[in-house]
């Protein structure tokens, strides 16, 4: 019994340890904390959390922040208030992937904007190496893909296994992707 609770300590340490060293919090109350209110897409709510202290970058549920949580779920006047208090574009949930690949993907659009505008690397590198040009191509969002075109996302990026943006959109056979890609400069 000991033995299992020394295990139980150990395990949740670590886990705020880690949380530590990215310099974020663990949100404690899921849905009641900053995290929940993304998730809901309220703004008033995640305002109040701000002004209570709640950190923008405190992790919810799969290490996602309110900034992922809010580009997941297409809530995006809340992206602006949480990058006027400073929430950090770099930061990849437990699945590796940013708020701005999430918004790329599910053409969310006014937060894939916000993002860029608070710069935020467009040519970061998620999981098996996919950048969010190519989790659009693949999905066939077409203004996204316009948007990263014109934040200068490398579109001779490859993924670990070598495919681009390009190859994505084929594959998926988005052609309109594909023809836009290819106007833009994709081989």
């Amino acid at each position: 019994m000991r033995r299992r609770a020394r295990l139980i300590v150990t395990a949740a340490l670590l886990v705020l340890a880690a949380a530590a060293a990215r310099a974020q919090t663990i949100d404690p109350f899921h849905a009641g904390g900053i995290a929940g209110m993304a998730k809901a897409g309220s703004y008033a709510a995640v305002e109040e959390r701000l002004n209570a202290g709640d950190s923008p970058n405190m992790l919810g549920e799969n290490g996602a922040t309110p900034l992922i949580i809010v580009s997941q779920n297409g809530h995006c006047d809340i992206a602006p208030l949480l990058l006027r208090w400073h929430a950090r574009t770099d930061i990849k949930d437990r699945v590796g992937n940013t708020a701005l690949m999430y918004a790329a993907e599910l053409g969310h659009i006014d937060c894939l904007e916000a993002l860029i505008a608070a710069h935020a690397d467009v040519n970061a590198v998620g999981p098996e190496g996919i950048t969010a040009l190519m989790r659009a191509a693949r999905s066939g969002q077409l203004e996204a893909i316009k948007a990263l075109i014109r934040a200068k996302a490398d579109l001779t990026m490859t993924d670990f296994t070598g495919a681009s943006a390009l190859a994505y959109a084929q594959a998926a056979r988005q052609r309109q992707a594909v023809q836009l890609l290819r106007a833009a400069g994709a081989r």
